[in-house]
């Protein structure tokens, strides 16, 4: 089986990538018919996929759109690139300038690289590129040396490393105003993907001038590929992030909430069988009503919270006085310290075991208990979740 090149999967990630955007953003564009910004952002997406797949894919899709013309992958995937590189500067600038100001600036950026699109179909159709390719569907160093096709790589190229430098200018712009942080997150990506298809523009501008005078550019061959497909990876996940960046978020979050709630668990399981009245909704299922509780996750776990705080109220009678050793909120002194999660859980552990072994409560320790978690309970929800936690897994290890 043939080894299958790096910059091939990375270019189907982005082909993938490109289309599955493009089928995103198509119901947005429905919706938002009078929107320039989305047009032009799912034309980008278009473009890519295009782009990439008939790089890949070696189809020709391309002979559908240019009957008759001899080897039209190249050309198509040329065009592609302007293309995507013309609607970014599109999209960016409406992000980044009133509707207004926006308008006559687009104007131009579209005339600029469809004039710049035509010229390379004129001078490709003119210099018979089509049968002068050493190999059919794809750029090669064979290619660099023949005098007009150099020229034709250096306009293109030009048009790129253009697009790329006004995608890093408009980029920081926007980058300063943008209010949601998935979205300055991709324009922070995307612009570092411009940068490195600038450099690669760059590098294969070097690549043609040393072939042409007869140098060995083979060494250049990594930094191309790395530069040029890592480049177009970023672009695609910075345009991309935006979209799907909120769900992944939200997702961690959710996550996050549940592995706490299933770690209150053994702490708010004691609970409730020492002081079953605490509990609104009795558990079901044991472990296993636990595992699926994936509904009404917030409300769950804020229940747990409060079913544990109530649990600690009814048991202030049983807990002990804290010990000499032990230091305030954060640790103590000594060997026997405990940190202060510790001490609660360690204090909860004693007032459970009393409790259930019917011992006289300790009255004079509930001021103190009181007054603890007084100061706990001052905090935030989301503190107190993670105090509680903190507690839950110091219960574990004391039993």
């Amino acid at each position: 089986m043939p080894a299958v090149h790096p910059s091939h999967l990375t270019a189907w990630c982005c082909a993938t990538a490109a289309l599955a955007a493009l089928l995103y953003n198509v119901p947005v564009l429905l919706r938002s018919r009078g929107n320039p910004a989305v047009l032009a952002l799912s034309v980008h997406f278009l473009c890519s996929f295009l782009g990439f797949f008939e790089q890949l894919t070696g189809l020709n899709t391309a002979v559908a759109l240019l009957p008759g013309r001899p080897h039209p992958g190249p050309l198509v995937t040329e065009l592609a690139v302007v293309g995507l590189t013309g609607t970014q500067t599109v999209f960016l600038t409406y992000w980044s300038h009133p509707p207004e100001a926006a308008r006559p600036r687009v104007r131009r950026r579209v005339a600029v690289f469809a004039g710049m699109a035509v010229a390379l179909v004129v001078l490709d159709f003119a210099l018979g590129l089509g049968d002068r390719r050493a190999v059919a569907d794809r750029l090669t160093l064979a290619d660099m040396s023949d005098p007009a096709y150099a020229a034709y790589l250096y306009f293109f190229f030009t048009v790129c490393a253009a697009g790329q430098c006004e995608t890093v200018r408009l980029s920081w712009r926007y980058m300063g105003i943008a209010q949601r942080s998935w979205l300055r997150r991709g324009m922070g990506a995307a612009m570092l993907g411009a940068t490195l298809s600038l450099v690669h523009c760059a590098l294969r501008c070097t690549e043609i001038t040393g072939t042409l005078s007869g140098w060995d550019m083979t060494p250049l061959d990594t930094a191309n590929w790395l530069t040029g497909d890592i480049g177009s990876a970023l672009k695609v996940f910075g345009w991309t992030v935006p979209a799907w960046g909120p769900s992944l978020s939200r997702a961690v979050r959710w996550g996050t909430r549940y592995r706490a709630y299933r770690r209150l668990r053994p702490l708010w399981i004691a609970l409730y069988r020492t002081v079953p009245d605490i509990v609104l909704d009795p558990p079901v299922l044991c472990r296993i009503g636990d595992l699926l509780a994936w509904r009404d996750l917030d409300y769950r776990l804020y229940r747990r919270v409060i079913e544990i705080r109530d649990g600690q109220r009814a048991l202030r009678p049983y807990m002990p006085e804290p010990a000499p050793g032990d230091g305030d909120g954060d640790g103590g002194a000594g060997p026997g310290a405990r940190s202060g999660a510790e001490r609660e859980a360690y204090a909860l552990w004693v007032a459970i075991r009393d409790k259930c072994a019917s011992r006289a409560p300790r009255g004079a320790a509930a001021e103190a208990a009181e007054a603890s978690d007084g100061r706990r309970e001052a905090s935030g929800l989301t503190d107190d979740i993670a105090w509680l936690v903190r507690v839950s897994d110091a219960f574990v290890r004391l039993r």
